[in-house]
């Protein structure tokens, strides 16, 4: 096994060649005894050598190290690459989902938008377009057209959906309570009065 034999005196010496031992280097040296393969890694033994057959996902002399599957960048929208053993994931951004955070969420899908207002989709977020006479995130709370006082000249005003009355006092008529009655145009007063 290529060992080198020096003579004695009714002896010999074998200086024996990397791998093997023994007084005549007839034992080859198990390189696999250590456990040198990592990470579920095959060990085959050689010559002062060994190898190994490395299980998905990793490499290297000993299986030692990962492959790095977020290389490509695989993540979209600002989403995060963790590497798996033969795998990757992403951890997406608020708003996106999909295996590379390629999906833009569609927060409009809940219909939150009520009485009537339009959903306008957005990163992480959503816009409503209320219908007339209705305000607020959700378009939930119907606009007060009392609050700027339409009613004149003592009026009370009653407040619908998107639109409003009022009630006039006596004397007074019109949308606004705004034009005075004239209760002389009916000639009331008799007897050339």
């Amino acid at each position: 096994n290529g060992g080198v034999c020096t003579d004695g005196v009714n002896s010999y010496v074998c200086t024996c060649a990397a791998g093997y031992v023994d007084v005549n280097c007839t034992v080859n040296v198990d390189e696999c005894a250590s456990s040198p393969c990592r990470n579920g890694g095959t060990c085959t033994d050689g010559i002062a050598s060994h190898m190994c057959t490395c299980v998905a996902g990793w490499y290297g002399v000993n299986c030692s190290s990962l492959y790095d599957n977020c290389g490509s960048s695989p993540c979209y929208n600002g989403g995060t690459c963790v590497i798996k053993v033969d795998d990757w994931r992403c951890d997406c951004s608020a708003g996106y989902s999909g295996r590379n955070c390629s999906v833009n969420i569609d927060e409009c899908a809940s219909s939150p938008c009520v009485n009537g207002g339009t959903c306008q989709d957005g990163i992480d977020s959503y816009h409503c377009e209320c219908s007339a006479g209705y305000v607020g995130v959700n378009c939930s709370v119907n606009y007060d057209e009392c609050a700027s006082s339409p009613c004149r000249n003592g009026g009370t005003c009653s407040d619908g959906i998107n639109s409003f009355s009022c009630q006039c006092v006596d004397g007074y008529t019109g949308t606004d309570c705004n034009t005075n009655i004239d209760e002389c145009a009916v000639n009331p007063c008799l007897n050339g009065g």
